[in-house]
């Protein structure tokens, strides 16, 4: 009987390479191009990629790349997934939007997307979306107990949540089989309109919310983190992990203030990111973000259990394109390919179509499909954390998290992100983001097509 040795011995009869050798045939390469005084690290360095938020993307990572420890999934800091098993069990949340504020018409599109796929319904309220008093009609036929539901009411989540919760009680759903979000996002509401008068009060409303979800309907979280609005304004990735730290400490005071323990508290968060085509950044972004607010749980005396980060990722609105909309199916096939590898609990993709406005039947059976395909063919979740042990992977995300922290504790400085808003920073901070990312499309160093004013 041979035993096979130890690890793998590839190529175990070439002798080893080191990194000045290769960087001596780069710099044959570059000279052949026409490149001057390239030499050993320097010829690196020409290959090397800018980033954003003072990062750097090598042309090469070896062992000697080293990040912090990502520890297990399941286990603080949960770099590696917040649940030990990850996805693998019955793959992540299939999640769909729906804004359409004709009731029935929105309630034909979210039975067939419960019928095709999907498992949870997003759910627009209000100005933006369905009628608040509408949602009986919408969510007709849909079983309340197996679906999901999660609101995105701006101003009205307080109407919207007693609609809701309405709801479950004249169907008899269970209080602890009512699983999903009521969405109240004030402090979001803020970084979106600009108007602090109704702060207190929204804030006083979402504890309120929070404290009936702990007591009566333990499957409900009533808050939503959520940082697209920054994203769609364009900032970086490191300053939408910043903001969302500020956000979830400021909702975590306010939660801890009226009598919720810290594990109840972090119970009652989900934390929204977008997506986007570049596949490593939002890899590396959903790790980061899920190592950031361990250590923030862990500071706040929170449990290890209570401490992994729920995450809702959406593919980014402000990459799709409005000319060649057909391209959008390829930038949203990355942007949930690499949501799904970076560990995302909910997936939602945006249609292809939804630069030009509302969406149709085809392009919402595209979305889901898109999310079908990932899990049920590629089987894409079926392997935990599988861009985990990749050299570039681990230290771009060590390094996105540490210049998120940096922005975090900026925001900290200025009074909290409440204090950040007002006085202007996060206004000031992402906008010269912006124009320092607008000034690189016309070159075409930046992919973004379009900006959600």
């Amino acid at each position: 009987m041979t035993v096979p040795p130890e690890g793998l011995p590839l190529a175990a009869e070439f002798p080893d390479a080191t990194r000045e050798q290769w960087q001596l045939l780069v710099e044959g390469v570059l000279r052949k191009s026409g490149a001057q005084n390239v030499e050993g690290a320097q010829a690196e360095d020409a290959l090397t990629t800018e980033l954003q938020d003072g990062l750097r993307a090598r042309p090469l990572y070896t062992a000697d790349d080293t990040a912090a420890d990502p520890g297990h999934p399941g286990f603080p800091p949960f770099v590696r997934g917040g649940r030990a098993q990850g996805s693998v069990l019955s793959g992540w949340d299939v999640r769909q939007r729906h804004d359409r504020p004709d009731a029935r018409q929105s309630n034909e599109a979210v039975l067939a997307d419960l019928e095709n796929g999907v498992t949870s319904i997003w759910l627009a309220v209000g100005s933006g979306g369905v009628p608040v008093d509408s949602l009986d009609e919408v969510l007709a036929g849909v079983y309340l107990d197996l679906a999901s539901v999660v609101l995105d009411p701006g101003a009205d989540f307080v109407a919207a949540a007693g609609q809701l919760l309405a709801l479950y009680a004249r169907r008899e759903v269970a209080p602890q089989e009512a699983r999903g979000n009521l969405g109240a996002d004030p402090l979001g509401l803020l970084a979106r309109t600009g108007r602090d008068e109704d702060t207190d009060r929204h804030l006083a409303d979402a504890v309120a919310l929070a404290a009936d979800c702990v007591r009566d309907h333990p499957g409900l979280r009533a808050l939503t983190v959520d940082a697209l609005g920054l994203h769609d304004a364009g900032a970086s990735d490191a300053q939408e992990l910043g903001a969302s730290l500020a956000t979830g400490v400021a909702y975590l005071r306010e939660l801890t203030a009226a009598g919720l323990t810290v594990d109840q508290a972090c119970g009652q968060l989900e934390f929204r990111y977008a997506a986007t085509a570049d596949q490593f950044l939002t890899i590396a972004k959903f790790r980061a973000a899920r190592r950031l607010w361990a250590r923030v749980a862990q500071v706040a005396g929170a449990a290890p259990e209570a401490a992994a980060q729920r995450q809702h990722a959406v593919t980014s609105g402000v990459m799709m394109t409005e000319r060649d909309p057909w391209v959008n199916m390829l930038r949203t096939t990355v942007a949930c390919l690499a949501a799904g590898v970076g560990g995302a609990d909910a997936v939602s993709v945006l249609p292809f179509d939804d630069a030009l406005g509302l969406p149709d039947a085809f392009a919402r059976r595209i979305a889901r499909n898109t999310q079908s395909i990932l899990l049920e063919e590629s089987h894409l979740a079926r392997v935990i954390d599988p861009a985990g042990g990749s050299w570039y992977v681990e230290r771009l995300t060590d390094e996105l998290a540490r210049a998120a922290w940096a922005w975090f504790q900026e925001i900290e400085r200025a009074g909290g992100q409440r204090a950040a808003l007002r006085s202007g920073l996060i206004r000031e901070t992402v906008a010269a983001t912006w124009a320092e990312r607008a000034a690189g499309r016309a070159p075409r160093r930046e992919p973004l097509t379009r900006r959600t004013e």
